[in-house]
């Protein structure tokens, strides 16, 4: 089961494709999603890797039926690290 960017515009986390973009999604469990941020992770020193330098990022995204956040972190070669806290 591969975790990991398949492209720009999406995630794959497990069986699940999660787009990168600002519409609504809807979770295995019927809940309603979306995209509400991406940001660098500051904490993990930036690297150099075929000519390109590259940072771990975090994917933040928001239920719509309690604002409940989730954050998904990605390591400079796109593989899933964790479910930030």
């Amino acid at each position: 089961m591969a975790t990991e960017i398949k492209n720009t515009n999406t995630l794959l986390i497990g069986t699940k494709l999660l787009n990168l973009n600002f519409d609504i999604q809807l979770s295995k469990s019927g809940r309603l999603f979306r995209l509400c941020g991406i940001e660098k992770n500051l904490q993990q020193p930036s690297k150099w890797i075929d000519k390109l330098e590259k940072w771990h990022w975090i994917y933040t995204f928001i239920y719509l039926d309690t604002k409940e956040i989730i954050k998904f972190e990605f390591d400079y070669n796109d593989k899933f690290i964790k479910i930030c806290e």
